[in-house]
């Protein structure tokens, strides 16, 4: 005999409460999917990388999946600065961190949208602290060997190194430059003080390198946006405002050596 319980009205709410989570699960697995930003960054190097998946780029992208509300999910990449470069011409939704407007082109602050300051940074001169020096202008350089590192550009010292005033030598990275400069092999050098602070410390480096009164350079890093991302700029814009008084943030910040004012 054919059996028809399957036909009764309890079965039937059943299967109708069966689809209904059925529908949500699979909606929230869309949204979820939906939500995930990919983040680019050409900045491999201490303190924004210091290891596999560790270092403050890492810590950032960690801080805002945590604030965002499961509405948000952040991915990092990194990538060479040609990559970037290449993404950024082809319009797409992108988000690069630790950016500043005037590396990307006289355009870079129309065309793109750019989130509150993350951090200040500059370009600070260090050198022995048996020999310290102060620079406060590029005559302070005069006759001396400037380090710095490889493919960098640093605005009036190379022009004054193609006149002859003093001479340079680079690095091929921040952390060869600091050891350089430990070890006595140029009298001064130029790095991201962001840089410098974490790599000094790491390298117990305290007691040797000194820090210019005067930096070559300032800049404020923010977050960048391509292509059309109005509601990830204004969660990130409004997470980035209150970063500054986040307990948990300065902690994080002063791990890697990082004023609180930065």
């Amino acid at each position: 005999m054919l059996n028809l319980n399957f036909m009764k009205p309890g079965f039937l709410r059943i299967i109708n409460v069966s689809l209904l989570i059925g529908t949500i699960l699979g909606f929230t697995t869309n949204q979820s999917r939906a939500s995930e930003y990919q983040v680019y960054t050409y900045h491999n190097i201490p303190p924004f990388v210091t290891g596999s998946n560790a270092g403050l780029s890492y810590d950032l992208l960690k801080y805002f999946n945590q604030h965002g509300e499961g509405r948000y999910s952040f991915k990092l990449n990194i990538v060479p600065h040609k990559r970037l470069d290449a993404l950024l011409k082809t319009n797409s939704d992108i988000i690069v961190p630790w950016a500043s407007p005037d590396w990307f082109g006289e355009s870079a602050r129309t065309k793109y949208a750019w989130t509150a300051p993350l951090m200040s940074d500059g370009n600070v001169y260090i050198s022995l602290k048996q020999q310290p020096i102060d620079v406060k202008s590029t005559s302070d350089l005069q006759g001396l060997v400037l380090g710095g590192v490889l493919g960098h550009h640093y605005s009036n010292l190379d022009e004054e190194v193609a006149l002859g005033s003093f001479s340079r030598m680079n690095a091929t990275n921040e952390r060869s430059l600091i050891r350089m400069v430990a070890g006595g092999r140029v009298e001064v050098g130029i790095i991201a003080e962001s840089a410098a602070r974490y790599l000094v410390w790491e390298e117990k480096l305290e007691g040797r390198i000194y820090f210019s009164a005067n930096n070559h350079s300032v800049y404020v890093r923010r977050i960048m946006l391509s292509g059309y991302l109005p509601r990830v700029h204004t969660f990130l814009d409004t997470i980035i405002t209150q970063m500054s008084a986040d307990p948990e943030w300065l902690a994080i910040m002063s791990s890697y050596q990082l004023p609180p004012d930065s």
